[in-house]
């Protein structure tokens, strides 16, 4: 595989990462330097620096003596994350609630739905394509992110991001299904009217009962 010499283990890195995220490289798959090696045609210095970053993603885990295999998370892993994780959410809510930019995020939030929306509508018509998948998942990962964008707190911030990567794995899988997105973008739009509404409390708790419906479709992806 040619690679630019210059960026050598950010494009291992997003290459590598992108493969675990979609599941093209399985959960619990090990990972060999000289598999790696021959895949990339490099040296192993910006593998290794791919790798360290992919453990701080959450993504990869090291074995001594084994070496580097991607995560296996079990039922009791799921149900954590989605449960701490609708916690954050519920926190980045509150949190951007106190921003005085609270016309500007309801533009934001408004604007993401109407392209799931769109999206959605374009389903009912015939199967949306790989690329329109893409887009729809995009699109929902991003109305979560809005909150974090406006919550003013970068140590909430940072430990959402250290957990995404992994929920990221399982909402890739779920989006993906047309009953899903009906129902997620739904629960979207109810946080976006009790949030645009100034119902910043009621908004959070819907959030939190939406990763507790979304842990419903991770679990059935096991």
């Amino acid at each position: 595989m040619a690679l630019n010499k210059s960026t050598l283990s950010e494009q291992i890195y997003q290459i590598l990462r992108s493969d675990i995220l979609h599941q093209r490289i399985p959960l619990g798959e090990k990972l060999t330097l000289k598999n790696l090696q021959a895949q990339f045609e490099v040296s192993s210095t910006p593998i290794r620096e791919a790798l360290t970053r992919l453990t701080e993603d959450g993504l990869v885990r090291y074995y001594s003596n084994i070496g580097v295999n991607v995560i296996e998370l079990s039922k009791q892993d799921l149900t954590e994350l989605y449960q701490f994780m609708g916690d954050l959410d519920r926190l980045a809510i509150l949190y951007s609630g106190n921003s005085p930019e609270h016309e500007q995020i309801c533009k934001i939030l408004e604007d993401n739905i109407c392209h799931t929306l769109k999206l959605e509508e374009k389903a009912q018509q015939s199967p949306l394509s790989k690329e329109e998948t893409e887009k729809w998942i995009n699109y929902s990962d991003h109305f979560h992110l809005i909150f974090y964008d406006y919550c003013a707190n970068s140590r909430l911030t940072l430990a959402a991001e250290k957990l995404r990567s992994q929920l990221t794995i399982f909402s890739n899988l779920y989006e993906t299904q047309a009953e899903s997105q009906h129902n997620i973008g739904q629960m979207h739009k109810q946080i976006f009217e009790a949030y645009k509404n100034g119902e910043i409390t009621k908004a959070g708790d819907l959030m939190k009962q939406h990763l507790e419906d979304s842990l419903q479709y991770a679990l059935s992806c096991l």
